[in-house]
């Protein structure tokens, strides 16, 4: 059986939701009042992959006091820094 990509990108109705969603929840746009050191979210990502069951996103937003967007953004983030500015 071939399985078509269409299911797994969202739908220009499910984009266009989502968009008026977050501009509804950040009419500013995103600007985390507090932010996390790059270490932090190494800990918050090697938590959450270690037990999701037990380290869920309220969990963790509690726990770092941030916001459950905050931690989501940063679960779903697969950027990383260079080595040069790692050492920074």
């Amino acid at each position: 059986m071939l399985r078509s990509k269409v299911a797994d990108s969202p739908t220009p109705i499910q984009y266009k939701a989502h968009r008026d969603a977050m501009k509804k929840n950040f009419p500013e746009g995103w600007a985390p009042p507090r932010k996390l050191s790059r270490q932090a979210m190494d800990g918050l990502r090697s938590l959450n992959a270690h037990d999701p069951d037990m380290f869920t996103t309220p969990v963790l937003a509690e726990k770092f006091k941030i916001s459950p967007e905050a931690v989501r953004r940063i679960l779903r983030s697969k950027w990383l820094p260079s080595k040069d500015e790692r050492a920074r």
